[in-house]
């Protein structure tokens, strides 16, 4: 259930929206409850079933947050400054790689030699 909630990008971006959805129309609801003419009768806030929905999906957007901050820190903790360093590479070794195939296929090899040699200085490696 953890791996759906809080490692799933579709739901980590959609349980907030749905919240916050939530929390707007039943804020809009209880204020519409409670206005009378021109006047707000603040008395009648415990008395509202709006109020205690607004309560509730207010705490539950705050835990929700709370709990893939935890989780995300989790996760950077559990990395080694090497083992960033590598995925970050990774990373963007493939998107070299691509950027390159896309050259070679254009015919723009002066193109790509320049950004290899580029590639080659940013990553330390020593150019011939």
């Amino acid at each position: 259930m953890e791996e759906f909630f809080l490692k799933n990008p579709w739901v980590r971006s959609f349980v907030p929206l749905l919240l916050m959805s939530a929390s707007s129309v039943f804020a809009s609801s209880l204020v519409v409850e409670l206005a009378d003419g021109n006047s707000i009768q603040w008395s009648e806030i415990p008395k509202k079933v709006s109020f205690y929905i607004l309560l509730i999906s207010t705490v539950l957007l705050c835990v929700y947050q709370v709990a893939m901050a935890r989780h995300d820190q989790n996760l950077v903790k559990g990395l080694t400054n090497k083992q960033y360093d590598a995925a970050h590479r990774s990373k963007i070794l493939d998107e070299h790689a691509k950027r390159s195939k896309k050259l070679i296929k254009e015919g723009k090899i002066t193109q790509l030699e320049e950004e290899t040699e580029v590639f080659k200085k940013l990553f330390g490696e020593e150019v011939k």
